[in-house]
């Protein structure tokens, strides 16, 4: 159900409503924004109505509209998070075209949504954990490593056991790399 003028302003007054009081969350009048937070200072009523509207068309699989909307929303909004992290998603279950094609549309969302929040430990954890998900662990420790310096707060994801056993995978690959590096400059010099 998409938001009509009347349920948009109302939504957009309830949402903004909510976000300056830091509270995470819509009423039961409209859709559930899970982890929306009070990190943005200049999220605008307009902003938050689109991210809803973009959200409904997602769940509605109206996948041109949905990426226009969500280009919409972080254009006025860039420090939005959940809009991003919303994005990538959806990005990543619109299995339309190639199969490997969404992938990348969910990379290049996080991707330009941290190079316009570099410091965002959501980004960084939603990225990790993708790369994760399809086995790249090096970018995956490197990115949630990044997470936990920007936000001590996340440090939880690094006690999950698949992130611990990525981590000791990177870490083998660099003692194996400094130990070859070592038999290299040894016989190098012998």
């Amino acid at each position: 159900m998409l938001c009509t003028k009347a349920s948009a302003g109302s939504l957009s007054t309830g949402l903004h409503r909510q976000h300056a009081k830091g509270l995470y969350g819509l009423r039961k009048t409209g859709p559930a924004l899970r982890g929306f937070s009070g990190e943005s200072s200049a999220c605008n009523p307009r902003c938050i109505v689109k991210y809803a509207s973009a959200l409904e068309l997602a769940r509605s699989q109206d996948y041109s509209a949905a990426r226009e909307a969500f280009q919409e929303c972080v254009q006025m909004c860039p420090d939005l998070v959940q809009a991003w992290v919303s994005w990538a998603q959806f990005e990543k279950r619109a299995q339309q075209g190639c199969l490997g094609d969404h992938l990348q549309r969910c990379r290049s969302v996080l991707q330009r949504g941290l190079t316009l929040n570099p410091n965002n430990a959501k980004l960084c954890q939603a990225w990790g954990l993708l790369e994760l998900q399809r086995g790249n662990v090096l970018a995956a420790v490197l990115l949630l490593e990044r997470c936990v310096a920007n936000d001590p707060r996340c440090s939880p994801v690094l006690k999950w056991k698949a992130v611990r056993v990525a981590q000791q995978a990177v870490a083998s690959r660099r003692l194996r790399a400094i130990s070859m590096a070592r038999s290299t400059d040894s016989n190098r010099f012998a």
